[in-house]
């Protein structure tokens, strides 16, 4: 996303379509080195080749490695997030980035129909904003609005935890350096 008149667009024009898709029943160890190998940072999760959920970097993190289970013998179908969260491709920018901080996920499948026709991924549009500093902007009698990407908050302490959740911890997982 380059500017604000891109919360206009449709969605179709920024989701990735290279996404990876593995079975339930792949093992951790399997997925993770798949998305390292195709520089992935989640990989949909399917059964009988529908899919039925999400896992990401962070879900292995805190899923197997946190809790201690063997990657090796941990299936992929137990950790997944669960029911996927979509998303039509003509649905603008704006409806997605909405969606994306009012159920606090950094990633909608673009779906036609049953057909997965891509992921919508948070740092895609985001990405290069979160190290800018600007205002927070008055949206109506007591609500802000987020700097990054336009969703509206009823408090400025909602709006600061949605910051933290959403485009700062973004920018710690994928490894980009902060501007303090």
């Amino acid at each position: 996303m380059r500017s604000w008149e891109d919360l206009n667009e449709p969605v179709e024009k920024y989701m990735a379509t290279d996404f990876l898709m593995v079975e339930a029943d792949a093992t951790v160890r399997e997925v993770a080195v798949n998305m390292k190998s195709h520089g992935h940072t989640s990989v949909l999760v399917a059964k009988g080749g529908q899919p039925i959920g999400i896992v990401t970097e962070r879900d292995i993190l805190y899923r197997v490695v946190a809790e201690g289970r063997d990657p090796n013998n941990t299936k992929v179908g137990e950790i997944m997030s669960s029911p996927l969260i979509t998303i039509g491709p003509n649905a603008r920018l704006s409806e997605a980035i909405a969606m994306m901080a009012s159920r606090q996920v950094r990633r909608l499948v673009v779906v036609r129909g049953r057909k997965v026709l891509g992921v919508l991924t948070l740092m895609a549009l985001v990405g290069g904003v979160t190290t800018r500093t600007s205002i927070l902007p008055e949206v109506e009698r007591g609500a802000v609005s987020c700097p990054y990407c336009g969703a509206r908050f009823k408090t400025p302490q909602e709006l600061s935890k949605h910051i933290d959740n959403v485009h700062i911890g973004a920018e710690i997982l994928s490894r980009r350096s902060m501007e303090w």
